[in-house]
């Protein structure tokens, strides 16, 4: 299996937009075109090869989780799609499995941190990399501790962890910072949970068209308070979903150097032969020094 590599490593939105336009990205678009032209119905399968599983799959591509009807033809929501059949991640679940892989097949033990623990990816982590420490969480409340287990489940709020200072050497996070309220603090914490020389993977909801983040929702004095129309993200414990606190742009980059993380890089990740479609995958890449 060849290494997955980003397209592009971009610091800035000038940057981040040339390599929007380039020639693989271009090759890929073409490729969406041609899959969603073939399809005589809002369903779809591409063949391509899946890292969790170690094989050739069939993606499944159809309108779940956001597709958009146009007058001449359906739009799948890239990102949320490509699901294998098997270990049931789908594009950017798998691309964080990939990168995963490709931190961990070292032989010197690393302390690993996912925030989350009833997901596939925390499933396939812990157990293809049994000889490093691997620990998942989900939030679960206000009412709880840090590192408390509740029905076999460990619960952290990332704005006030458990863990002790330089303690971890991977922090893997997929699409939590937008349901966080004060996400300055959830990245100061996490900066300060990591050993110098540590890094963090994280995939966010991320507005490139925009310079500033939006702030939907705030607590004040320990209430709610809705500013823009509430918007909810499926949430793997919670029926009701996760409410979304800010929807970022540029300016989160600067909020992360704030936090005490010395380098960030946006990744930007294609490949047809992974299943990696939809215009270009994004990770966020952090390192502390």
């Amino acid at each position: 299996m060849n290494e997955l590599i980003p397209i592009a490593s971009v610091k800035s939105r000038e940057t981040f937009y040339l390599a929007k336009d380039s020639h693989l990205l271009r090759q890929i678009a073409g490729i969406e075109r041609e899959l969603i032209e073939s399809s005589k119905d809002e369903v779809l399968t591409m063949t391509g090869y899946c890292v969790p599983c170690s094989k050739k799959v069939s993606f499944l591509v159809d309108m779940q989780w956001g597709g958009q009807l146009t007058e001449n033809s359906w739009l799948p929501n890239w990102r949320e799609r490509l699901e294998c059949p098997l270990c049931r991640m789908n594009n950017r679940q798998r691309l964080m499995a990939t990168l995963i892989k490709q931190e961990l097949d070292v032989l010197q033990e690393k302390h690993v941190y996912l925030m989350e623990q009833v997901t596939p990816i925390y499933n396939w982590v812990k157990s293809n990399f049994k000889n490093h420490a691997i620990v998942g969480s989900e939030y679960l409340g206000y009412e709880y501790l840090g590192g408390e287990i509740i029905n076999g489940i460990r619960h952290e709020d990332v704005e006030n962890m458990s863990f002790k200072s330089d303690a971890l050497d991977l922090i893997v996070s997929n699409d939590v910072f937008e349901h966080v309220p004060n996400p300055a603090k959830a990245f100061a914490e996490c900066a300060r949970v990591l050993k110098s020389g540590g890094v963090m993977l994280a995939t966010i909801p991320f507005h490139f068209n925009s310079d500033k983040s939006i702030v939907r929702a705030k607590i004040t004095n320990g209430q709610l308070e809705h500013i823009l129309t509430p918007a909810y993200h499926g949430n793997p414990v919670s029926a009701d979903g996760s409410l979304v606190f800010t929807d970022f742009g540029w300016d989160v980059l600067k909020e992360m150097q704030s936090a005490g993380f010395s380098n960030i890089n946006i990744e930007v990740y294609a490949s047809e032969e992974f299943g990696h479609l939809g215009g270009g995958q994004l990770v966020f890449r952090l390192n502390k020094c």
